[in-house]
């Protein structure tokens, strides 16, 4: 898919506006472009707090306080890296949903590791309301603008899933 789902960001949005929810990212790979596709949303500017983008390795410690151990044992695309950033985000704004995301979208000019994360890898970690996800992705044969793409619309899907299940709880 080459395109954003609009349709179901306007479902996910209306959500957040209709029950005062408030959303916070921290972007790696995608550089601000989940941030950019959330403002787009009509109604974002009732939930959409705003982001950290931090691309280099020197914001993910100072500002979101990823462990330096953890970056040297699983790299800075992992699951457990994209989680540390997640936690880090809760210590900077007050917010109802947070979204980390990371991963390989380019070839790296630095050694592989054991760990290292193949390009077209993405690691997403949400916590809505307390309950937390995390993903770990894998997008075959894509460019980075498809890697990109793929990344901010499961976000999208594991926002509206969230919704969903919210919805049908509150109904109980």
């Amino acid at each position: 898919m080459d395109y954003i789902e609009t349709s179901t960001l306007d479902i996910v949005g209306k959500f957040f506006k209709d029950h005062d929810l408030k959303v916070f990212v921290g972007e790696s790979m995608t550089g601000g472009f989940l941030g950019s596709v959330l403002s787009m949303q009509v109604d974002s500017g009732n939930y959409f707090l705003g982001g950290i983008t931090s691309y280099a390795t020197c914001v993910k410690k100072s500002l979101l306080h990823v462990n330096e151990n953890s970056i040297e044992h699983f790299t800075t695309e992992s699951s457990e890296v994209t989680f540390e950033m997640l936690e880090g985000l809760k210590k900077i704004v007050e917010a109802d949903v947070y979204i980390a995301i990371t991963g390989m979208a380019y070839d790296h000019s630095y050694p592989v590791s054991d760990h290292q994360a193949e390009v077209g890898d993405i690691f997403i970690a949400i916590s809505f309301s307390g309950i937390h996800l995390q993903k770990k992705l894998h997008c075959i044969d894509c460019n980075a603008a498809q890697i990109y793409i793929t990344a901010v619309n499961h976000v999208i899907y594991e926002l509206y899933s969230f919704i969903q299940n919210h919805a049908l709880n509150k109904e109980e």
